[in-house]
Formats: structure tokens, C-alpha cells, sequence
């Protein structure tokens, strides 16, 4: 999983090659991050109309916000790098940036978004047990403003499903 195969030519022979094998792209206009990531604004508006059906714009804004927040504050509890947060805080951003809010709820995105950029940005190992513990500690203590009297709903097997 995670490993492709396409067809290409190399020392003159054709032949299947996983992706590991291929170098970065020496062009940054033949990237993926180009072809895929670098959105317009009509892109992201097409996008994001599905959730202005039941959202204003300024709510829209509001709800991100609110969750990059609770990345930061979850690393910040885990003593990540601010370099996993950053990445965490990406992931989120694009994933909602194709996907309406109504796909996943936000609450498990932001912390599979920040075990997946753990995982990334090869930071060692989180047992599930303490990222668990994390999210509950920081959803009572940071965020239960918004969560009164709960504690995190998901378990680690949750988060870690959209990972496979």
C-alpha cells in the first residue's frame, strides 16, 4: 500500500517500477504539489459551496480556525515540532480544501492529521494510549468551551483508519 507501479523506460528497458524509485521532480512546474495543490480561488469556492448551502463564509472561516487551533494545542500537549504541527495544520487544510466539512467530522481529521504528520516527518513513535490521553486532555482543558462535560469521542482506531 502506498507504493504504485507505471510503466517506464529505463536503461532502454520497459518495465514496471514502483514509485520509491523516481527522484523528486527536479521541475517544480512537472510536481505533484503543483498539479495537484496549487488551487485558485474559483477551485476552492467550487469546492467549498457545499458547505456555504449551510454555512456563512465567515462561520467557514471560523470553523478552520478553530480546529488548526486545537492541532496547535495538541502538539503543543504531545511537545511536537512545530514543523509536525505546520505539516498537521497542511493535511487538514488540504483534505477540506477537496472535501466538504460534512465528509468526516473535524474533531477526528485535526488528530489524524497530526498523527499522520508525526508519522511523516519520522518523529519516532506515539503509543495510542498516550495520543489518546492527549486529545482528551486538551479537548477538557483547552477546548471544553466548545465540548462542555466530553471527553474525546473517537478511539485511536478511528484515527488511524484513515491512514491505511
Amino acid at each position: 500500500s502506498g507504493v504504485g507501479r507505471i510503466d517506464r523506460v529505463e536503461n532502454g528497458k520497459t518495465g514496471f517500477y514502483p514509485f520509491a524509485l523516481f527522484k523528486m521532480a527536479a521541475n517544480f512546474w512537472l510536481s505533484s504539489h503543483c498539479n495537484q495543490w496549487l488551487l485558485d480561488r474559483e477551485e476552492i469556492q467550487l469546492e467549498r459551496q457545499r458547505d456555504y448551502q449551510y454555512l456563512k463564509e465567515e462561520d467557514y472561516k471560523k470553523i478552520h480556525i478553530f480546529f488548526i487551533n486545537f492541532i496547535q494545542a495538541l502538539g503543543e500537549h504531545l511537545k511536537l515540532r512545530q514543523q509536525v504541527i505546520a505539516t498537521a495544520t497542511l493535511y487538514y487544510k488540504r483534505f477540506y480544501a477537496r472535501n466538504s466539512l460534512k465528509s468526516i467530522d473535524s474533531l477526528l481529521m485535526a488528530p489524524t492529521c497530526t498523527y499522520l504528520a508525526h508519522k511523516t516527518e519520522e518523529c519516532g513513535v506515539i503509543s495510542n494510549n498516550r495520543f489518546t490521553a492527549a486529545c482528551n486532555t486538551v479537548v477538557k482543558n483547552k477546548f471544553s468551551f466548545a465540548f462542555p462535560g466530553e471527553q474525546f469521542p473517537y478511539r485511536m482506531s478511528q484515527v488511524s483508519h484513515y491512514l491505511n
